[in-house]
């Protein structure tokens, strides 16, 4: 453990975030992982509180810690940076560029009938077949998005695949011929709903983004409506 030197010009709080950053950036501390306490960092570095609360206060404000009520204090766990543009990156994708590691679980995955606001997005008539999924999609086996996909009764060959833990559109293009390109895009803060919250491993009312939208292939044949809700503070969107 490296030591403070308390007859250096530099302050000790410097010293002491110092140690802390380099200690992330080695790997030594990794994201999630919780400091030691204010007052067990008192005793190892024979510091006072104020100066360990000076150098975390700063850590936290400079975004690599994070402080949560009754629990402690956290090494940040860096947010996934995902572009919204003409074409779209599936989850496997965008995680892969962040260098995370995907993976996903299967809650739904069954027929169901267009609704007006299915229809709508889909360009089929009320009451059509379509075919639902739904699926926990987990950065580094931490949940991050509830994803709803509903295809037109074209892709009704879905219902037979395995879904979890499985990219979904490396599962369509092994299928068929197809690029994958945005049409529609919104995006919004909801709250997390009991079920949400549940799969999401966060609490209840806890904000998200909902994202919502169809995608189409090059030729402009709707392939899927999609709804995502994403936990808000594990992504940052550029548009």
């Amino acid at each position: 453990m490296r030591q403070l030197q308390p007859d250096s010009i530099i302050p000790l709080y410097v010293q002491l975030k110092d140690i802390i950053k380099s200690d992330i950036e080695a790997g030594i501390m990794k994201p999630g992982q919780k400091i030691p306490t204010e007052f067990e960092l008192c005793e190892m570095y024979s510091i006072s509180r104020r100066t360990v609360r000076t150098a975390i206060s700063e850590l936290i404000e400079e975004g690599l810690l994070d402080r949560k009520q009754g629990k402690g204090t956290f090494i940040t766990t860096p947010k996934i940076q995902a572009k919204f543009g003409p074409s779209v990156l599936g989850f496997t994708e965008i995680c892969k560029l962040n260098n995370l590691r995907p993976s996903s679980k299967l809650v739904e995955q069954r027929q169901i009938s267009a609704t007006s606001k299915l229809a709508e997005a889909l360009n089929v008539p009320v009451n059509s077949s379509l075919v639902a999924i739904r699926r926990i999609m987990l950065a580094d086996e931490v949940p991050v998005m509830m994803d709803y996909a509903v295809f037109t009764d074209a892709y009704n060959f879905l219902l037979q695949e395995n879904m979890d833990n499985h990219s979904l559109y490396a599962t369509i293009k092994a299928k068929r011929d197809v690029s994958f390109m945005r049409q529609r895009k919104s995006i919004q803060t909801v709250f997390a709903d009991s079920a949400q919250a549940q799969y999401l491993e966060i609490p209840v009312g806890y904000p998200l983004l909902l994202s919502q939208g169809t995608v189409v292939s090059s030729t402009m044949e709707i392939i899927h409506y999609g709804e995502q809700h994403i936990v808000g503070d594990k992504f940052v969107l550029y548009i």
